[in-house]
C-alpha cells in the first residue's frame, strides 16, 4: 500500500479552512441580532412622565373601599427564536375543496363596564412593567451573549481539536512515511549489497577459473615442451650416436680403404718397378693402351697413371661372389699440359656407384703423370677392375 504523499513546510501550519463554522456563526449572530431589534421595536422606551390625567371617581356611600389591583403576572423572557431550517419539499396540494357557506354574523356582545382604575397606581404598574421588561431584555440579552461566547468557546474547542487531529494525523501519516522510505531504502542498499556481492563472487570465480584454466594449460605445455624436449633430446642423443657410430664406421671403412687402396698402391707402384725393370708387357687391373693417334705407351707409364688414380677412387667393395670381377672403362681427353678435360664411360661395370667413384678417381688425378718421351697423347683409354 503506497503512504500518503504529505508535503512539508518549512513555515508554521497553515489553519484549515472553517468555512462552514463561520457561516453557521454568522448565521446566528444575524438570527439572534434580528430577535434583539424585535424586542427593542416591541418595548416602549418613553420614560417621560405623562401629561395631567383628569379622572373623576363616582361611588355612592354604601359602597366599600376599592379592592388593590391585581398584580399583573409576569410576562415570560422572551426565548430566541431557532435557526431556521431548510423547508421541506412541499408535496403537491390537493385541489381546495368548494367554500363552504358564510356563517350568520355574531350578535354584538355587550361591552364590559370599564372600570376606574387610579392614576397613581395604573402609572406606579406601567414604570413596574417597564422595568420588567427591561430586566428582561438586559436577562436576554445577558443570556444570548453568554450563549454566544459559550458557542465561540466550543467552536474554538472544536476547532483546535480538529487542528490538533490534522496535526496528529500528518506527523503519524509523515512518521509512516519516513519509515516506509527507511523501509525501501534499508531494502534497496541489501538488495544493492546482495547484488555487488554477488557480482564480486561471480568475478572471482570467474577470474578462478581463468586462472586454474591458464595454469592448467601452462602446466600442459610446460609437460607437452618437456616431453618434446626429453624427445628430441633423446632423439638428438640417438641421432648423434648413430651418426657418431655412422662416422666411426664410415671412418674405420674409409681407413680401411684408404690402408687397401695405399696397398693396392704400393702393390702397383712396385710391380710397375718391377715391370719396368723386367720390360713385362702389361699389368693386371690397368693399362695404357696404346693410342691409335699418338703412338703407344709402355707398361710403366700405365702403372704410373694407375697408382695416380686408384687413390682417388672412394668405393669399398662388396666381398667377392664368385669369379665376377666388375670393369669400368674410361677414354680420357688430355691438355698438353696433362690435365684433364673430359672423361666419357666407354663401358660400364654395371655398377653405377663404382662407375661413378672411378670416373671421381680419374679427375682427382689431375694433371696425369708425365709420359718418360715428354709428352701428352690426346686420348688415354683407362680400364680399372673392382677386384685387382
Amino acid at each position: 500500500m503506497t503512504p500518503p504523499i504529505i508535503r512539508h513546510r518549512s513555515g508554521p501550519p497553515a489553519t484549515p479552512p472553517n468555512n462552514d463554522n463561520r457561516n453557521a456563526l454568522i448565521l446566528a449572530v444575524a438570527v439572534h441580532l434580528l430577535l434583539l431589534v424585535a424586542l427593542i421595536l416591541g418595548v416602549n422606551w418613553r420614560t417621560e412622565a405623562p401629561g395631567p390625567v383628569e379622572v373623576q371617581l363616582w361611588a355612592d356611600g354604601n359602597s366599600p373601599v376599592a379592592p388593590p389591583p391585581t398584580p399583573q403576572p409576569e410576562q415570560p423572557k422572551p426565548q430566541p427564536k431557532p435557526e431556521p431550517q431548510p423547508e421541506p419539499e412541499k408535496a403537491p396540494e390537493p385541489p381546495p375543496p368548494p367554500p363552504p357557506p358564510p356563517p350568520p354574523p355574531p350578535e354584538p356582545e355587550a361591552q364590559p363596564k370599564t372600570e376606574e382604575v387610579d392614576p397613581e397606581i395604573a402609572i406606579q404598574e406601567a414604570k413596574k412593567k417597564r422595568e420588567q421588561e427591561e430586566k428582561a431584555r438586559e436577562a436576554a440579552e445577558a443570556k444570548e451573549k453568554a450563549r454566544l461566547e459559550e458557542e465561540r468557546k466550543q467552536a474554538e474547542l472544536k476547532e483546535k481539536k480538529r487542528l490538533e487531529q490534522e496535526r496528529q494525523a500528518a506527523e503519524k501519516a509523515a512518521a509512516e512515511k519516513a519509515a516506509a522510505a527507511k523501509a525501501a531504502a534499508d531494502k534497496a542498499a541489501a538488495e544493492k549489497a546482495a547484488a555487488e556481492k554477488a557480482a564480486a563472487d561471480k568475478a572471482a570465480a570467474e577470474k578462478k577459473a581463468k586462472d586454474d584454466a591458464a595454469k592448467k594449460a601452462a602446466a600442459e605445455k610446460a609437460a607437452t615442451e618437456k616431453a618434446a624436449a626429453e624427445k628430441a633430446a633423446a632423439d638428438k642423443a640417438a641421432a648423434a650416436k648413430a651418426a657418431a657410430e655412422k662416422a666411426a664406421a664410415e671412418k674405420a671403412a674409409a681407413e680401411k680403404a684408404a690402408a687397401a687402396k695405399k696397398a693396392a698402391a704400393d702393390k702397383a707402384l712396385k710391380d710397375a718397378f718391377r715391370n719396368d725393370a723386367l720390360g713385362a708387357a702389361g699389368i693386371p687391373g690397368g693399362t695404357a693402351d696404346r693410342n691409335q693417334a699418338g703412338g703407344g705407351r709402355d707398361n710403366g707409364y700405365a702403372a704410373k697413371v694407375r697408382a695416380c688414380i686408384l687413390p682417388g677412387v672412394a668405393y669399398q667393395p662388396p666381398p667377392r661372389n664368385g669369379s665376377a670381377n666388375p670393369t669400368a672403362q674410361y677414354r680420357v681427353q688430355l691438355g698438353t699440359d696433362g690435365k684433364v678435360n673430359g672423361v666419357n664411360l666407354t663401358q660400364s661395370s654395371g655398377n653405377p656407384a663404382f662407375d661413378r667413384a672411378v670416373e671421381t678417381g680419374i679427375r682427382r688425378c689431375n694433371p696425369f703423370p708425365k709420359p718418360s718421351t715428354g709428352g701428352y697423347d690426346k686420348f688415354i683409354d683407362v680400364v680399372h677392375k673392382m677386384y685387382d
